[in-house]
């Protein structure tokens, strides 16, 4: 279907489905690292810029890179010293490209190894090299995608609770991305304080550690400065037009998708809209849906409780980029294989043959991956066309990713507060009769 509508809307409409999917094509910079053409990926090549300022954190466009820590500038460094080494730095961006890919591609080929003949290339396919959030994340080289892998691992030790690679997990995860820390919370809500505390205590101080090897001469003047600067970002301040453009994902804009409807098709839409209520709306769900999962415990699976707070981390700041829904590439991995059932079957599967339902969960969860990973062209302009001039452009399904995904959050909380998780049936295996037969049988 999205294949189809994007025929149908650059062929007969003259629409840029393309940009309207990803980003702008014609990205680049005098300063930046030539990239492919006319594209220089350029969250990439911005910090790589970046890492050629003597403090990091006060330039000229802070307005994006001014907003990451130590810990997630450190491989920015560490290539743009490579790439000054060698002399080559477009060669050097390949290589990165290629690690994040690779990065990005780790859950779909975890899940088909769970397959078996044409499922595979299926699932290998849909999960990964077909998924636009993994393609956005290439496109504009972001280093979110570095945390898929971290994401998948922890969502398969939540699985069988082992704690002690969950602890560590969180803490690589907030080193790549400081929002992360809140994966924390599923340590809290098993009620492993120790484990909890260890991965707090961890988090802080390799971040810390990171500051002291990145700036060490202004130590810890950095500190106060990024967190300034992720101030002013995560309330909007520096510009309350990103928060209407089609490329924002969080839960406020997605909350507010019908009022702001309203005010464009009126003519009376302005930036300033809501700008308070906009910025402080996904923190009101982040601590909604965080004090529910601490307060139900161990009522909740641990991965459900793990899926509910990577979806709230991502998208809970008042501006998320697209490529942030890169954390459904794990999930939908789940979906698809459960760690430790049969061949082609998931972890609702598991899930219903030990509690006998949940289907609310199962469909809410699902749909809201599958529409995240398939993400299809709609025939009808942005909010952000009338200000740019860019009438060719599109909105897509991605802009009702947040509403999908906070029902399934709710859909958790509601789900188990009502009845709690059968816990002592968690080691019943599907039956035999529900299992795939195998040609290899004995």
């Amino acid at each position: 279907m999205a294949a189809a509508t994007s025929f149908v809307l650059t062929q007969y409409f003259s629409k840029d489905v393309i940009t309207s999917l990803f980003y702008l094509r014609d990205d680049c910079r005098d300063d930046m690292v030539k990239g492919v053409g006319r594209h220089c990926f350029t969250d990439y090549a911005d910090l790589v810029a970046l890492m050629q300022q003597p403090d990091p954190w006060h330039h000229y466009f802070v307005s994006s890179t001014g907003v990451y820590s130590a810990a997630a500038l450190m491989p920015f460094r560490l290539f743009a010293l490579l790439g000054s080494w060698l002399g080559v730095p477009q060669l050097v961006l390949f290589g990165y490209l290629i690690a994040l890919t690779m990065a990005v591609l780790t859950p779909a080929f975890w899940a088909a190894r769970g397959a078996r003949g044409l499922e595979r290339l299926v699932i290998f396919v849909a999960c990964g090299a077909a998924a636009i959030p993994a393609l956005v994340d290439v496109d504009r080289g972001n280093s979110t995608g570095f945390v898929v892998p971290i994401m998948l691992v922890f969502l398969i030790a939540l699985c069988r609770q082992r704690w002690g690679v969950v602890a560590v997990m969180v803490i690589l995860a907030a080193l790549v991305k400081p929002q992360f820390a809140l994966l924390g919370v599923a340590l809290l809500a098993a009620r492993q304080w120790r484990l909890g505390g260890i991965a707090a205590v961890g988090g802080i101080l390799s971040n810390l550690a990171a500051y002291l090897l990145l700036t060490p001469h202004d130590f810890p003047r950095t500190i106060v400065q990024t967190v300034d600067n992720m101030r002013g970002h995560n309330s909007g301040n520096l510009n309350q037009s990103l928060l209407l453009v089609s490329y924002n994902v969080s839960f406020g804009r997605g909350l507010l998708l019908i009022p702001d409807a309203i005010k464009n098709g009126a003519g009376d839409l302005h930036v300033g809209y809501l700008s308070g209520a906009r910025s402080l709306i996904g923190y009101g769900v982040l601590v909604l849906i965080v004090g529910c999962l601490f307060a139900l415990g161990r009522r909740v699976p641990p991965v459900m409780v793990g899926i509910a707070l990577l979806a709230t981390a991502s998208l809970s700041p008042p501006l998320v980029y697209h490529y942030y829904l890169v954390f459904v590439l794990p999930v939908a991995a789940l979906l698809i294989r459960d760690p430790d059932g049969p061949p082609g079957s998931g972890i609702f599967d598991r899930l219903a043959t030990i509690e006998d339902g949940r289907r609310a969960v199962g469909i809410c969860v699902s749909l809201a991956a599958a529409l995240s990973i398939a993400q299809t062209p709609l025939p009808f302009s942005p909010i952000i066309s009338a200000w740019t001039g860019r009438l060719d452009l599109v909105e897509t399904t991605a802009a009702l990713a947040p509403l999908l995904w906070l029902l399934a959050c709710a859909a958790i909380v509601v789900s188990y507060a009502r009845k709690p998780w059968s816990k002592s049936r968690e080691d019943v295996s599907i039956p035999v009769s529900s299992q795939p037969v195998t040609a290899n049988a004995s």
